[in-house]
């Protein structure tokens, strides 16, 4: 019995530590998962840094197949960390804040 509460328990935590990264707070506006580029960037305004990868490219130009734009911004330093945000094709799919 001691083990099966303890698993759950640990269970709950796992699901409690996905939930705790998924939205941010810019003032008094919040972000979360799923937001696109313009959202975000219209809540808490241009990024402090940013980096784009734009999708691998064949020899002749065009786009491989489920290739993917992936952009990289971060805010921060703010109250000590920094947030590090990662957008696929404009959609924002991770949130983690870091102490760097």
């Amino acid at each position: 019995m001691f083990r099966k509460s303890l698993m759950l328990s640990g269970l709950s935590l796992l699901m409690f530590m996905g939930v705790a990264n998924a939205t941010m707070r810019c003032g008094t506006a919040l972000i979360s998962l799923g937001d696109t580029a313009s959202v975000v960037r219209e809540k808490c305004g241009a990024p402090d840094k940013s980096e784009e990868q734009e999708p691998v490219a064949r020899i002749n130009g065009v786009p491989r197949m489920n290739a993917a734009k992936v952009s990289f911004w971060i805010y921060g330093p703010r109250n000590g960390a920094f947030q590090h945000l990662k957008f696929i094709e404009d959609k924002l799919v991770a949130i983690d804040t870091r102490r760097d």
